[in-house]
Order: C-alpha cells, then sequence, then structure tokens
C-alpha cells in the first residue's frame, strides 16, 4: 500500500505541476485573455442527417475515484458531441497505477481503442513502434479549432514538439509548459528562523535558511527529496534550467546539448554536474538532507505532513500550486522560483494525445479531440461531470462540489486530470484557485525561452542496448550521487567509467548525428 501511495502521490504531482476553438477561422473572442470559444463545428465536423454516429474509445488516467460505471457521464459527452460532431465517446478512466500497462496491452492485443495518453516521456518510442496514427491530414480537416488554441496559448511552433519524420503523431495538452525549479517549503517555519522569501534569490540562499532551521528545530530535515524510489532532488532540473541545457528529449542525461553550442556531451562529464553533485555533498555533510535519504520510503509530502520536513525543490508552473500542496498536506506550504524555466522539446510533448495506429475511425478520433480542446461544455463534462449532480458553478470560471459532498464522495469527477486534459484556459477551476494564475502560466507559454533545437526529437532504437545498460549504472549510481550520500570526488570518476563501458559514447556519437541531421533540416 505504501509504494502504491507513492506512485500516486508522484503522479498527482505531475499533475498539479502541469495543470492547471474556433474555425478554419480564428473566431471573435479567442484573443489571449478571453476564453469566450466557438460551440460550433468546422465544414468537416457538422453531423450529416440520419448518418449513424462512430463511436470512439478514449482511454484516460485519473487521480480521482473511478466509478463504478460511466454510463451517465459517457450519455453527457456523447450528447454534446453527437450534436456537434456526430460522434459518440467510451470513456475508459484508469487509475495512476493500471495506466500504462492497459494502454500498453491494448495496443499490443488490438484491443479497442482509439484516443490513449501515451507513458510520460515516451513519445519517440510509440512512433518508432509504428503505435501511433500520423495526424497531419486529420489536423488540418478536423481539428481547425483545435490547432487554433493550441497557437494562442502557446505559439504556431507547437507541432513542432510532436513532430518525427516529417509526420505529427500527437497532440500536446494545451497547459502552463513552463515548470520551473521552486524552492518549497512551511512558511510558518521559515518565519520562525526570522527568515522571509525576500531572503531567497538563489539556490545559494538556502544553505543560510537550513542553518537557521536546524538550529531551532535539530529533529526536522531542512531538505527532503521530492519523492524517493529512487531519490529525486530535482537537481538535474536546476541545473538544466540555470545553465539552459537540452536534454535533447532524452532524460538520461547521457547526451545533452548546453546553449548555443550544438555539441552533445555526456551532462555527467561536465564541471556543472560536478559542481552540482558537490553541493549536494556538502548539504548532505552538513545534515540538511536525512542520513538514510537513499533508502528511506518517506517522501517530501509525508514527511512535511508528519511536521517531520520542512522544504524540497519540486517544477511547478504557475504561482498558484502552493495552494494545493497546502491542502493536500494540511500545512502552509508556499514556494519561491529558484530560476526561470528552459523550454526544450520534453517540456511540450511529455504529455500528449495519440490516436492509435489500429483504429478504425481516426476521423472520428480527431473530431472528438477537436471539441476536448476547444469546446468548454465537452472538456468540463468529461473534467467535472454534470453540472447541479457533481459539481455547482460559482462564477464564469469557478465551480464547487454540491454541499455535503467533496471529491472522495461525489459520484463523478476528474477534476485532478485537469493537466492532461484539453486546454487549460476552457477549464474550470475549484473555487478559491486564482483563475489570473492560468492567464499567468499561458503567458509564460509564449515568453519563456525556448532551446535552438526545440523541436528535436531523439529516436532512441538504434541504441536500445546501451540505453538498457545506461540505466542499469545510473541506477546504481544517481540516487547517492544527486542526494550527496556518495562522495562526488570518490564516486563520480567510477559512474563516468561505467557509463562509458555500458555505450554511452555510442549513445552521444547517434544522439549527435540525428542532431546534425534535424539542424540542416530546418535551414
Amino acid at each position: 500500500m505504501k509504494a502504491q501511495k507513492r506512485v500516486l502521490l508522484f503522479v498527482v504531482l505531475i499533475a498539479l505541476v502541469v495543470m492547471a476553438g474556433c474555425g478554419g477561422k480564428t473566431p471573435a473572442g479567442t484573443e489571449s485573455g478571453n476564453n469566450t470559444v466557438s460551440t460550433g463545428t468546422s465544414a468537416g465536423d457538422k453531423a450529416s442527417d440520419g448518418e449513424k454516429p462512430e463511436k470512439v474509445v478514449m482511454a484516460f488516467i485519473t487521480f480521482n475515484k473511478i466509478p463504478d460505471s460511466m454510463d451517465r457521464i459517457n450519455e453527457a459527452v456523447s450528447k454534446l458531441t453527437r450534436e456537434k460532431a456526430n460522434v459518440e465517446v467510451d470513456l475508459r478512466p484508469y487509475g495512476p497505477v493500471d495506466y500504462s500497462q492497459r494502454v500498453n496491452l491494448a495496443l499490443a492485443s488490438q484491443e479497442r481503442m482509439d484516443l490513449f495518453l501515451p507513458s510520460l516521456g515516451e513519445f519517440a518510442s510509440y512512433v518508432s513502434k509504428n503505435q501511433a496514427y500520423p495526424l497531419d491530414d486529420l489536423i488540418e480537416k478536423y481539428g481547425k479549432e483545435m490547432t487554433a488554441m493550441l497557437e494562442r496559448d502557446f505559439g504556431k511552433d507547437i507541432y513542432k514538439a510532436t513532430t518525427m519524420n516529417g509526420h505529427i503523431y500527437a497532440v500536446p495538452a494545451n497547459k502552463g509548459f513552463a515548470i520551473p525549479p521552486q524552492f518549497v517549503y512551511d512558511v510558518d517555519i521559515l518565519r520562525e528562523t526570522g527568515f522571509t522569501e525576500d531572503d531567497v534569490n538563489s539556490i545559494e540562499d538556502l544553505p543560510k535558511i537550513y542553518d537557521a532551521v536546524r538550529n531551532r528545530y535539530p529533529d526536522m530535515i531542512p531538505f527532503v527529496p521530492i519523492n524517493v524510489s529512487p531519490t529525486e532532488t530535482n537537481l538535474v532540473l536546476y541545473l538544466r534550467c540555470a545553465y539552459e541545457i537540452d536534454l535533447l528529449t532524452d532524460p538520461s542525461g547521457v547526451g545533452v546539448v548546453i546553449g548555443d553550442s550544438g555539441k552533445v556531451v555526456n551532462l555527467y562529464e561536465t564541471d556543472i554536474f560536478k559542481d552540482g553533485v558537490k553541493m549536494m555533498r556538502e548539504w548532505y555533510q552538513k545534515g540538511y538532507l536525512q542520513k538514510d535519504v537513499v533508502t528511506t520510503t518517506s517522501n517530501f509530502m509525508e514527511m512535511i505532513q508528519a511536521g517531520r520536513g520542512f522544504s524540497t525543490i519540486g517544477g511547478y508552473s504557475g504561482k498558484e500550486s502552493g495552494k494545493q500542496l497546502s491542502a493536500m498536506a494540511n500545512k502552509n506550504i508556499e514556494m519561491k522560483r529558484l530560476v526561470p524555466y528552459y523550454f526544450d522539446t520534453s517540456a511540450v510533448n511529455s504529455v500528449v494525445w495519440m490516436i492509435s495506429s489500429t483504429s478504425e475511425v481516426p476521423e472520428a478520433a480527431m473530431k472528438f479531440l477537436n471539441l476536448v480542446y476547444s469546446d468548454k461544455d465537452v472538456l468540463n463534462t468529461i473534467l467535472w461531470g454534470i453540472e447541479g449532480e457533481d459539481y455547482v458553478k460559482v462564477d464564469e470560471h469557478h465551480v464547487r462540489y454540491p454541499d455535503g459532498k467533496t471529491a472522495d464522495t461525489v459520484e463523478y469527477t476528474a477534476a485532478l486530470c485537469s493537466g492532461l486534459m484539453g486546454s487549460e484556459s476552457l477549464q474550470y477551476v475549484a473555487e478559491g484557485v486564482s483563475w489570473e494564475d492560468v492567464e499567468f502560466k499561458l503567458k509564460e507559454n509564449r515568453e519563456t525561452k525556448r532551446s535552438p533545437y526545440f523541436g528535436f526529437i531523439f529516436d532512441p532504437q538504434n541504441v536500445k542496448t546501451e540505453f538498457s545498460a545506461i540505466n542499469n549504472v545510473k541506477n546504481q549510481y544517481l540516487p547517492g550521487l544527486l542526494s550527496g550520500a556518495l562522495d562526488p570526488d570518490e564516486v563520480l570518476p567510477r559512474f563516468i567509467n561505467d557509463l562509458n563501458a555500458a555505450g554511452a559514447q555510442t549513445v552521444i556519437e547517434e544522439k549527435q548525428k540525428q542532431l546534425d541531421k534535424w539542424l540542416s533540416e530546418q535551414q
């Protein structure tokens, strides 16, 4: 049960990080800050009189409870989509523990599944295995409203992040993509030390805070990993943003580009990484992290709930995530941005929607997906259920559960899926959540600095054997290095040697080859 709880927490935190058309011409009212959308249909979407609607099966991950029956919600959504696009839907929610297995099994067995969310960060793998339908023509014919929303909220280059071999294979969830590293802390404890958030302007300011916490609360852990099994301190996220490092859609770190150099290097051989793990080693030796940090089963949320932890570093979009964490932990949690975010391709194509290559109704699937992104009624029925039964409107943007009901007792809600579904600018938000924060996140989408390699997607198929060996080496060394439990002066050289023995140079050469080819095609 505890392992399951950790998986759930991890994915919920991802959802918090990421959460939260239109016609051939962009309709009036879709300019930034105005969320009026057309509920009509484009020419390719209109229902034909007497033509039987096509049914679309959509698998989605939910962090809320799964109802015994989806019939009521399926009919409510289908009532809208039959009128707007002559399609019906069979929504199939799965929990975070089961979702990837159920999707992959359906794809392997050719079980009926038209729309799905691929495993986090595995976009290229699904394309390489021919499990994703090419969407170019479908988007052009049936996805104009969806594209208008995506381009308005992010930019006209958004499909670059889901294009491989000249074809678009997925549609990114339209949300706040910028998830900069943030200092996440118990504000009541911070104030008792005599410091305020104004005293935190960079990661170098944290040791003085941690010393004060230890002096006042000797039994409290100043810095706790955001997640465990494996230990995750988000050091790499911090380094990536602080030094403008593009991971080239591969989180292994073996083969990155720093700045605009165009040269693929091993992150772990750079002075940037060496200095980073030396800093973590100093934190560990000073007692900022618990001694059993590599083997502990208690993550940040559990530690702060128990009053044993003070802070972590997390990647969160917008400014309101602290309120959601506060509600989860029953503590007063706030956050302070350490460095600006840096957009690479993975920031956009980690959470995407694909149409299965075996779908027999790809046109209907795209018509339905178009409505999920561009029609407020369709989207919010999927997320919140039926008005008056599952939620109550508070104002134009805010809703709450009916009197006497909560997320656990209401008959249906998928509200925690908001960062994975449709357009955040059309979603209702819970009462008390700032709507201005949604607008802030979308503004950051348009203004955050992009890597010069935005749109490059590494295909790992030629080095799958090397990646398997590299991952084994990483699992052996990285948790201890990233948490400071291992001495980098002693261990880092061994880590690098073992990576090279596992084939790191082969991976780097393959990435450089693919990157050079991609760069030549951009000119």
